[in-house]
């Protein structure tokens, strides 16, 4: 399994496709320490940007979504348009082959906010059981590499779901810019060059060949990539609507392929896939409101750990001389939110899970946590999760968010899994997940001698627990949105989009700032990892005075490079600017507002 890339800095005239940019619009365009700042270029010289934010990890794809809201088009066109780009360059974790989970703030007729999550995480196939992968000495390796790998694709059924819903501009009109960079090339970048190097499949496979090694060797940083046959298949969609994948020739061209490379995915089961559109879960949170995405996502993870936390009252400012009580308390609150994330399988299959995430957030329960936080103490793992199931291990996925002028926002999380997900590629181009990894496996256990919760076995048509946790605020008094984050990076999405949310609420941190900071993450592992310095990107590294007093509470410290987790970050301002931040632990990517 490839790890992220630790980035250095990377101008964005690198990753832009002179095919693209001639009909995007003109902006002033500085590299900042690998995170991207855009000011849209004026007559009158400036102006706060009021239009739209976009942020996500692929440059091209961020502009091609202020061009969407430029046309007139909603946050959710936007964001479908974008992320058929990212998907497009970045296929490496996204695509039309995975799934994942959307939070969405529409716009009511009576002038309110509502706001909705859209499922489309993918789903196990018909003929899947629990000890699918445990009976099997290679039960590792079958749910990572291969068709078995393979769930039930949900991305397209999303985006269809989400355009139903809420789009403004036609279907059609979405797939345009992706067709046309997959069709007439993208420049590879410093991302994409990272997960290509060393695959020996890519060079070994004809059809992986014909894109990512087209001469015999693998594309490096600066080569051209051409997707053409993505781009037909991105073309018919475009005409035929998400059943010419599901219903129509493109399924059985996926099953047959999955089929030949050890699946048991069948038409069947591609027909009869789903997008599901669930009511949120949210909280008060001081001055604000936050909404999450449910289970099988963990938005109540991130929402359960920040209500422990609201109980402390203080200043937030990493100059305070309390910082070091709060970083534990927060820790602290964390690793307990940790330990409910098991019981939040798949609604569909697990009784009261609705009721569970609740609870969990009622005041009295919250209040009970919170008193078990010790200020001068750490506990085992078992004082946070009395149950001893272990939760799945993810990597990969993209994270994406916009912001329109009309305040309509959409935070999304989308994912093939690990780095190329199960490296089946079909005649068609597309990118089959590894989303089957993130069930657990019945009679294993992990290196810490935690059981896989029954809660997440493999059954036919269950989603698999996630680690996504896309999240928006608004103003709790005036109902305006305040912020749009979420996070990349497998397990690290819950601490990474908690801190998101933490460095603007608590901290008043802008979106530049809130992607910079250091970050910590802890998951009832036996660790409490902390980035270090590193200039090529900006970010400073943890304190040293904070790290060392943790260790002296009982934490098992260590230091690690900065990397495992991307977020993106779109916030309005209380007088109504618009900013958007890419993560520069994903060199690539810009945030962008016009």
């Amino acid at each position: 399994m490839r790890l992220p890339l630790p980035l250095p800095s990377l101008l964005l005239a690198a990753a832009l496709s002179p095919a693209l940019t001639s009909a995007l619009p003109s902006y002033d365009l500085e590299a900042r320490d690998g995170g991207i700042i855009a000011r849209k270029h004026s007559s009158s010289g400036g102006g706060k940007a009021t239009g739209g934010a976009v942020a996500t990890e692929a440059a091209p794809c961020s502009e091609i979504g202020i061009e969407i809201l430029k046309q007139g088009g909603s946050a959710a066109d936007a964001i479908i348009a974008a992320g058929l780009c990212v998907g497009t360059i970045s296929a490496y974790h996204s695509g039309i082959g995975g799934g994942g989970f959307m939070i969405v703030r529409f716009n009511n007729e009576d002038g309110t906010h509502g706001y909705e999550q859209i499922d489309f995480r993918e789903t196990c196939p018909g003929a899947c059981n629990a000890t699918m992968y445990a009976a099997d000495a290679n039960g590792a390796t079958l749910s990572t590499i291969g068709g078995l790998a393979a769930g039930v694709p949900g991305e397209l059924r999303g985006w269809e779901k989400l355009h139903q819903r809420h789009g403004k501009l036609p279907w059609t009109e979405l797939f345009k810019p992706a067709i046309k960079i997959a069709r007439e090339g993208f420049k590879v970048n410093v991302d994409l060059a990272y997960a290509i190097k060393g695959e020996e499949f890519i060079l070994n496979d004809p059809l992986w060949a014909e894109v990512y090694a087209p001469n015999g060797t693998a594309l490096v940083e600066g080569d051209t990539c051409y997707r053409k046959r993505y781009a037909n298949t991105l073309e018919k969609i475009s005409w035929y609507g998400p059943d010419w994948f599901y219903k129509g020739e493109a399924a059985v061209t996926a099953a047959a392929a999955l089929y030949a490379r050890g699946g048991i995915m069948t038409t069947k089961d591609l027909a009869s896939y789903e997008a599901v559109v669930r009511e949120t879960v949210n909280i008060t949170y001081r001055d604000s409101r936050i909404f999450s995405t449910v289970a099988p996502s963990s938005g109540a993870v991130v929402l359960s750990a920040l209500k422990i936390f609201e109980g402390y009252q203080g200043n937030y400012t990493d100059s305070n001389p309390e910082i070091n009580v709060t970083t534990h308390r927060l820790l602290e609150a964390t690793q307990f939110a940790y330990g409910q994330r098991t019981q939040y399988g798949d609604p569909a299959f697990t009784k009261n899970v609705t009721d569970l995430q609740q609870y969990y957030l009622t005041d009295s329960v919250v209040e009970e946590l919170r008193a078990k936080i010790i200020d001068n103490t750490t506990f085992p793992v078992g004082y946070y999760d009395p149950s001893n199931y272990t939760a799945t291990r993810e990597s990969g996925t993209s994270h994406m968010a916009v912001i329109d002028s009309n305040g309509q926002a959409v935070s999304l999380t989308t994912t093939v899994n690990t780095y190329w997900g199960s490296t089946v590629m079909d005649s068609s181009g597309i990118i089959y997940n590894n989303e089957m990894d993130d069930f657990g496996s019945a009679g294993t256990t992990n290196s810490f001698g935690f059981a896989a919760s029954p809660i997440n076995y493999p059954a036919a048509g269950k989603r698999p627990q996630s680690s996504i946790s896309s999240s928006i605020a608004e103003d709790l008094e005036t109902g305006e949105i305040l912020i749009a984050t979420g996070s990349a990076g497998g397990s690290r999405i819950i601490t990474a989009t908690l801190q998101h949310l933490y460095h603007h609420l608590d901290q008043s941190l802008d979106a530049y700032d809130c992607v910079h900071h250091p970050r910590w993450h802890d998951q009832l592992g036996g660790q409490t990892l902390f980035e270090w310095k590193d200039e090529s990107v900006g970010i400073a590294g943890y304190d040293n005075s904070t790290v060392a007093y943790l260790s002296s509470l009982g934490y098992n410290t260590t230091w690690q490079g900065v990397s495992g987790s991307t977020g993106h970050v779109a916030i309005r301002s209380k007088n109504g600017t618009l900013s958007a931040a890419n993560d520069p632990r994903k060199a690539a990517g810009a945030g962008l507002a016009y």
